[in-house]
């Protein structure tokens, strides 16, 4: 009996370890039950969040901030196109305002060559003008001294001749 005893208490015995060591089997894949609710908490807090800034997001109010968004930077695209043509314009007047300004320096400096020119020319034809008047007088002179003289012929077709010069350089 004692033997029976004995038996049946290492029967159970092995029974109790087999227990122990299923559900220490079982505890090291199940997740002890606060963990999970508590996991199931953090899980339920963050879907929460979401799902309100999901449906906000897709609110009325929110698409026309994208629409109105999306029209400005379109709406800005087209006015820096814009401020690119005009800047563009505008370096072609600088460069073409520059242009005028060098031909305007060539001008005054042609100018100013030709009105000394006309300066010198004005000289000139005073002087010759002084020279005919003087000639003129000498033979209006000689041709009151001798007015039948053929000299006074040769004198008079002079002072014409200087006129016609006179003339031809004037022109």
């Amino acid at each position: 009996m004692l033997n029976k005893e004995k038996d049946t208490s290492e029967s159970v015995m092995a029974t109790d370890k087999e227990k122990d060591a299923s559900e220490s089997a079982r505890c090291g894949r199940r997740l002890p039950l606060w963990l999970g609710l508590l996991l199931l908490l953090v899980a339920a807090g963050l879907l929460a969040p979401l799902i309100y800034f999901a449906v906000r997001a897709n609110s009325e109010a929110c698409l026309d901030g994208l629409r109105a968004q999306t029209e400005c930077q379109g709406l800005s695209r087209h006015l820096q196109r814009q401020l690119h043509q005009a800047q563009e314009v505008l370096h072609e007047k600088e460069a073409e305002a520059a242009t005028c300004e060098q031909t305007v320096v060539t001008l005054r400096d042609s100018l100013k060559k030709e009105q000394a020119r006309v300066e010198e020319l004005q000289g000139e034809l005073a002087t010759l003008n002084q020279q005919l008047q003087d000639a003129w007088e000498r033979l209006r002179r000689q041709s009151e001294t001798s007015r039948n003289n053929a000299s006074s012929c040769s004198g008079f077709l002079f002072v014409v001749l200087a006129v016609l010069v006179l003339n031809a350089l004037l022109t």
